[in-house]
Formats: structure tokens, C-alpha cells, sequence
């Protein structure tokens, strides 16, 4: 038996559950158009029962139908999917918004009844959005803009900006909130509230939406094929839920929500997580647009990040050519370096910095005293030469560092020279913080109708 931690909810198959969010209907069929899967439900969306093995092409329609094929062509990849908006379909001639995408040897179509919304545009709306976004310069305004943004947009009572840290766990930069609710703001969530494969599919698919997290799903039926290969549902819109999602969410009293993905660089930089305190299922069309904001954000976001280490490269480019001058000159190498100390912290953040030439030193700032650098120094020499020494716990590894560790724990050493070996050292203290959590980051271990697993955490404040 597997033990109960933390990989539990990273193990949960949540691309296979088997079953759909009833707000629309899926079927799989075959590349002659045969019906290999189909979601209970339908017939219902259909009206005519729907029968493994039949032709599809006499349950959806002939507009469907031919639409379909057509934007089957347009297919690129395996995680391309196509949209198809308020087409009639089935024997009522219902108009429904499709998508379709290929999973396997398979064509899955879900539909869902379109939500008719008079004179939306999707492009237009994000286009106007854009322009009021490129007007920020920092992350934390651009990030609280947006929130608003897709608030407006999407309707929801709370729409936050969810940032990931390097060890995955969570932040909210940015919120916008119905007035009468408790803020979230600041709040961090251990990387443990999302599992790994959950991460993945982020990254694969922009958009998740869960209009009512208490409707029964719609199984899929068969559950596997012939050959016992489940229905992989990893870019389905309507793909049922984790149960233990669902609890989570209804811990927080949340009753809807959806999350859109914020990619920069190939890796899942945050969500935009929306939540509705009741039942709120936003058209196809508007989720495209805020799909399309998202995407829009995320190229704005990167190129913001790229500017600012461009403007760092540009300060480090200057103070290099400064320093370069300086040293061509007469003046001794000491002298030159002591006298740059100052601008050295500007380019790389520190609370303090040291340099040695020639048996001389100069110290500024949260440094240790004379004799303690000078062994310092000594330390370093038994490093490799011209290579740079990092520490962000300096005492862990060198014992004498505790007597000091009051204004020094971290460690980032240049060696400037071979013979002897002279260096320009920085310093940082140690960076203690408070970090407010919503509720308690660990979970308790129960046994229920889910099994011996990890629940939800059940208290979110502060």
C-alpha cells in the first residue's frame, strides 16, 4: 500500500476520470466518424439516443457536421483544439458552441447550449484591455489592473493574480473582490493545494472552468476502448473534477470558479483564479476572450521582465565600462575597486560588500570585522580558483561564520585575480520574513469514501 502524504493528490488521474461537467455533452469518434465514447448525457443535448458504434454524422447534423470536418482539417498538433460557436446541432437544431480536438485515435466534440450575448466581440474587448495594460511598468500594478480587467470581464465575485514561487508554492500579488468580501490579498498557499499533474494540464490548457461545483458529472461511456485504453480528456473543456478539488473549493465556500493560466517562458508563471460564491457558468465566447487575455497578459509580462533585466544589463554595462576606465588609469588597483564599493551594491542587491588586493581591504556596509574577513579570505582560498563561491548559509559551511551570522548569512564571492588570490566579496543577512498563510499549509489524514488520503484544508484565514 502506498503511504498517505503529499504525492497522494500528485498520484489522482485526473486527465482519466471517466467523466464530464453535465454542462454540455461529449462524443469520441473514429476517423470514419463512429461513435466510440459518449458522455450519458448525450442524447439529452442530441435529442435521439445515441448508440455505440453508430454514425455520428445522423446524431449531430449535417450544419455540425460539415463544420466539423472542416475545422478538423485545421487541426496543427495533438494539442490543438478548435472552436466552433453557435452552430445548429442534433435533431432540435439546437445552437451550441463546439470544440474539438483529437485525443489518441480519436476526435472528441463537446458542446454546450450557447449563451447568446448580444454585439460581444471577443477581439475587440481585449484589444481595448491591452492598451490600459501596457501603460503599467511593475508586475504587482500591471498584475492588479489585469485582475480587475477580468473581472469586468468574466463576472466573477473575486478574481485573484496567483503567483508561483521557485519551490511552488503560491502568492496573491493582485485581487479584485465584490466589496463585501474578506480580502485574499498577500495570502500565500503551499505548492501541496496543487498537485503536479494538475500544474501540467495548466500549462497544456489555458483555461478550466467549474460553473457548479456541486453538479453530478455525466460519465463517459466506455470508460476505456476495446483495448483497455482509457479516454484521455486532458484538453476536454467540460472534463469532470477531482473529488478532492471540489471538497477544497467547497471548504472555501467558493460555489463556481475558473483559472487562467499565466505562461512565461514555457513555465506556469501564476493563474489568473477566479471564484464565484454560487453558480456562474460564463459563455464560450467570453471564456475565449479571457483565454485570449490571458495569453495577451503573458507575452505582456515576459516582455516586462525582459526590459527590466535589460535595464539591469545596461547598469551593470556602465558601471563595467567605468570601472574598466578607472583601472587603465595610474591609479593602484585598491584604490580603484575601494572606491567603487558603492556602486557595486547597486548592481547586485546586498547589505554589505568587501575587497581584497594585494593584502589590503575595504569593507562597506552588514559586513564581518577586519580579522574575520581576513580568515575569511582564507577560507575561500582552499576553493577552486576563478571560480565564483556561492553561500546562501555561509555558517553551514564554514563554522566560523556563526560568530557574525547577526550581519552576515549569505555569500557571493569574485575572485578578481589568480596569483595571489584577491576577490570582491558580498554579503547579505539573513531574510527572515513573515509569511501570511491562508489557514494552516498542512493536511490532516482521513479515511473515507475517497480512501486513506489527505483532505482539504478546511480553515483559509489568515
Amino acid at each position: 500500500m502506498n503511504p498517505v502524504d503529499l504525492t497522494n493528490c500528485d498520484r489522482e488521474p485526473i486527465h482519466i476520470l471517466g467523466a464530464i461537467q453535465p454542462f454540455g455533452f461529449l462524443l469520441a469518434i473514429s476517423p470514419d466518424w463512429m461513435v466510440r465514447h459518449a458522455s450519458e448525457n448525450a442524447a439529452e443535448y442530441l435529442g435521439s439516443p445515441v448508440e455505440l458504434g453508430a454514425p455520428a454524422a445522423a446524431l449531430l447534423g449535417e450544419p455540425a457536421t460539415g463544420s466539423i470536418r472542416r475545422h478538423i482539417q485545421r487541426l496543427r498538433d495533438a494539442e490543438a483544439v478548435e472552436r466552433i460557436f453557435a452552430v445548429p446541432v442534433g435533431a432540435n437544431k439546437t445552437p451550441m458552441d463546439l470544440a474539438v480536438h483529437r485525443s489518441g485515435a480519436s476526435i472528441v466534440i463537446e458542446g454546450e447550449p450557447t449563451i447568446v450575448e448580444d454585439e460581444f466581440d471577443a477581439a475587440s474587448v481585449v484589444r481595448a484591455t491591452i492598451g490600459r495594460l501596457q501603460k503599467h511598468r511593475s508586475i504587482v500594478s500591471m498584475s492588479q489592473e489585469a485582475a480587475r480587467q477580468v473581472r469586468a470581464l468574466t463576472g466573477f465575485d473575486r478574481v485573484m493574480v496567483y503567483r508561483f514561487d521557485e519551490a511552488g508554492a503560491g502568492e496573491v500579488i493582485a485581487e479584485a473582490a465584490r466589496a463585501d468580501l474578506e480580502r485574499f490579498l498577500g495570502l500565500h498557499y503551499p505548492a501541496s493545494d496543487i498537485p503536479r499533474q494538475a500544474r501540467a494540464l495548466y500549462l497544456r490548457n489555458w483555461l478550466r472552468i467549474i460553473p457548479d461545483i456541486g453538479a453530478t458529472p455525466s460519465q463517459v461511456k466506455p470508460y476505456a476502448d476495446p483495448q483497455g485504453v482509457p479516454l484521455d480528456l486532458s484538453h476536454s473543456k467540460l472534463r469532470s473534477v477531482s473529488p478532492i478539488h471540489i471538497e477544497y473549493l467547497q471548504n472555501m465556500g467558493v460555489g463556481a470558479s475558473m483559472s487562467v493560466s499565466i505562461i512565461v517562458r514555457g513555465k506556469l508563471w501564476g493563474l489568473f483564479a477566479c471564484h464565484h460564491y454560487s453558480e456562474r457558468r460564463v459563455s464560450y465566447a467570453r471564456r475565449t476572450a479571457a483565454e485570449l487575455y490571458g495569453q495577451m497578459f503573458s507575452l505582456l509580462l515576459e516582455s516586462l521582465e525582459r526590459e527590466t533585466a535589460a535595464q539591469f544589463e545596461l547598469s551593470a554595462t556602465e558601471l563595467h565600462n567605468r570601472l574598466m576606465g578607472a583601472i587603465a588609469s595610474d591609479s593602484p588597483p585598491f584604490d580603484v575597486l575601494a572606491s567603487f564599493l558603492d556602486d557595486f551594491c547597486e548592481v547586485i542587491s546586498c547589505d554589505g560588500v568587501g575587497v581584497t588586493v594585494n593584502g589590503k581591504y575595504a569593507l562597506r556596509g552588514a559586513v564581518p570585522d577586519e580579522a574575520q574577513f581576513v580568515s575569511l579570505i582564507r577560507f575561500l582560498n582552499q576553493t577552486s580558483p576563478s571560480q565564483v563561491y556561492a553561500s546562501h548559509d555561509l555558517q553551514e559551511r564554514y563554522e566560523p561564520a556563526k560568530t557574525y551570522a547577526n550581519s552576515v548569512a549569505g555569500v557571493l564571492a569574485v575572485p578578481i585575480s589568480r596569483t595571489p588570490r584577491d576577490y570582491l566579496v558580498f554579503f547579505r543577512k539573513e531574510a527572515a520574513k513573515t509569511v501570511n498563510w491562508a489557514g494552516d499549509p498542512s493536511k490532516p489524514m482521513t479515511s473515507g469514501p475517497l480512501g486513506d488520503r489527505l483532505t482539504p484544508r478546511k480553515s483559509f484565514e489568515l
